[in-house]
């Protein structure tokens, strides 16, 4: 994690002066639903698309963020956009922004899986039609968790369970000494083959769009899945010859600003309502969450050791 710190303060400032930010804007694009697959690589995307003879548009889109936070920021960060529903299993949401959506509902509060250590598919998907059926005027993004690690596919790595646990217990202790490694951390330094891992990170994002592509033809409207970033598998950060791995802030490269806008056919448009009032009904949700504002963000440290952030 101090290389993707280090590759982050030193390596993403000197590319942004060179090569500046010619990322798009996901809330300038044409959608009426918004499915972000949090980590997905466009080639990565691509052969599932192919295997599986998806039904529907694919092609690229550049993402503004080499990582979640800086998605956040570019796209929702400083603007209100009284039009959105945002449901999300990120926590990095609750650090980023602040009331930027009509509402907001935090899956990864109240229906984090402790066992996976993430937000499972099914419950986002669940929660993304509540959010659909309480607010059907409004555009609607539902931020998935997966391809991200943990991986909860077909092929699982052993070292994530014991590396979520470590990095809660760290982040719990407000300690950074002695920081345990995880998945990514093993893959750089040749632990897992990269064929191996490969393969999770593909069992991930099957796992995902299980949930995905039927969530996309169910919502009325123009649905899109997209992904707020890649992931590097120790490509080099050009015009350096430095391997990157994971997805550290900052940083331009196709492989983790490259992500897939795939567009499922569809017949209706939604009428969207815009408004400046405060919603006055929150999103239903299987379980409610009632949190005070210092165990949020307790939830938001946990959550995050648990998904391999440590800062």
């Amino acid at each position: 994690m101090r290389r993707q710190l280090l590759l982050s303060s030193v390596l993403g400032p000197i590319q942004k002066r060179i090569r500046g930010n010619d990322g798009e804007y996901v809330m300038d694009a044409d959608w009426d639903n918004l499915i972000i697959l949090d980590g997905c690589r466009y080639d990565l995307f691509t052969q599932i698309y192919a295997k599986n003879s998806l039904d529907g548009e694919l092609s690229r889109f550049q993402s503004r963020g080499s990582s979640s936070p800086e998605f956040l920021s570019e796209n929702f960060e400083g603007r209100t956009h009284n039009d959105t529903v945002y449901v999300t299993a990120n926590p990095h949401e609750k650090r980023i922004l602040d009331d930027a959506f009509y509402d907001t509902d935090r899956a990864w509060i109240d229906d984090w899986d402790d066992e996976a250590g993430t937000v499972l598919p099914a419950v986002l998907s669940e929660r993304a039609r509540s959010a659909h059926d309480t607010y059907p005027n409004k555009r609607l993004i539902a931020h998935f968790m997966q391809p991200h690690v943990p991986f909860i596919g077909e092929t699982q790595l052993d070292v994530d369970s014991d590396i979520t646990s470590g990095l809660r217990d760290m982040m719990l202790e407000d300690s950074m000494d002695d920081a345990p490694g995880f998945v990514w951390e093993e893959l750089q330094n040749g632990e897992i083959e990269e064929g191996v891992f490969w393969e999770a990170y593909r069992d991930n994002l099957i796992r995902v769009l299980e949930e995905a592509v039927p969530l996309a033809e169910d919502l009325p409207g123009k649905t899109v899945i997209t992904a707020d970033h890649g992931n590097a598998l120790g490509e080099w950060a050009t015009p350096f010859p430095v391997p990157v791995y994971f997805h550290p802030t900052n940083i331009r490269m196709p492989e983790l600003n490259t992500v897939p806008w795939f567009v499922p056919p569809y017949t209706e448009r939604k009428q969207i309502v815009r408004s400046g009032d405060a919603p006055e009904e929150t999103i239903e949700t299987p379980t409610a969450a009632d949190e005070s504002a210092e165990s949020d963000e307790s939830d938001v440290e946990e959550r995050l050791s648990a998904l391999g952030y440590a800062d």
